[in-house]
């Protein structure tokens, strides 16, 4: 059974974009924790990436406009759909614009979205078919006994060399966790937020190395490579 809630039937899904735009609560520093992640897995332009969880597109779009071709995954035909219609919007304004402006000009590296019923412990791709693995926002909807079989299977699709980031709220450890909790009443008690500690581990044992920056008091942007190496994001 998908660990996945049928996001479709929520009211939430068509007001997506606006939730996040409010930069408050869960989704302080929402814009900086996209770019951030972009960024340390999109250095060059050329690469090819998998978005998990890739909702609207956000995500997606950064790493479009920064030269790569981007296959966007969700649970969400709804999400998807708003996904697509910028996709469809983009490539009028560059029609219109004759290809000026950066955002049109990146759209013809090429962005696709699937559907995807199980998209972090069931990825529709073979060994070794993208340069980097993102995520945002939606890692959190993984059970944690269940997080790091997801890990193995990111990592599986990573070519040799490729890099994993991921921006969420999160947790050094349970401890941390439990605090914030207490703290921050507006915490969902129905997600499991990822506890560092324990990605590391996890990571560690897929012959990766982990690295975390810390954004706000509950969110982080971590990101993954096979040595000691790892592009710090600005």
């Amino acid at each position: 059974m998908t660990p996945f809630s049928d996001f479709d039937s929520m009211d939430w899904v068509d007001n997506y974009d606006s939730v996040v735009e409010s930069d408050s609560g869960l989704f302080f520093r929402y814009s900086d924790i996209l770019q951030a992640v972009s960024e340390v897995a999109c250095p060059s332009p050329g690469l090819k990436v998998l978005d998990i969880g890739a909702g609207t597109g956000n995500l997606s779009y950064l790493c479009l406009a920064r030269g790569a071709s981007v296959v966007g995954l969700d649970p969400s035909e709804r999400m998807l759909s708003q996904a697509r219609a910028r996709a469809r919007s983009l490539s009028a304004n560059r029609v219109e614009r004759g290809g000026v402006g950066s955002e049109a000009q990146a759209h013809r590296s090429g962005v696709e979205f699937h559907v995807a019923s199980d998209p972090f412990l069931k990825i529709p791709y073979p060994d070794s078919a993208f340069d980097a693995v993102v995520s945002t926002y939606a890692f959190h909807h993984i059970p944690h006994e269940l997080q790091p079989e997801s890990v193995r299977e990111m990592v599986r699709v990573l070519r040799p060399g490729g890099v994993w980031a991921m921006g969420d709220v999160m947790f050094e450890n349970a401890v941390a966790e439990a605090e914030a909790r207490r703290t921050y009443e507006w915490l969902d008690g129905d997600e499991y937020y990822s506890r560092i500690d324990s990605l590391r581990s996890a990571f560690s044992q897929s012959g990766m190395v982990l690295h975390a920056r810390q954004f706000t008091p509950v969110s982080w942007v971590l990101w993954a490579s096979e040595a000691a190496w790892g592009r710090k994001p600005q």
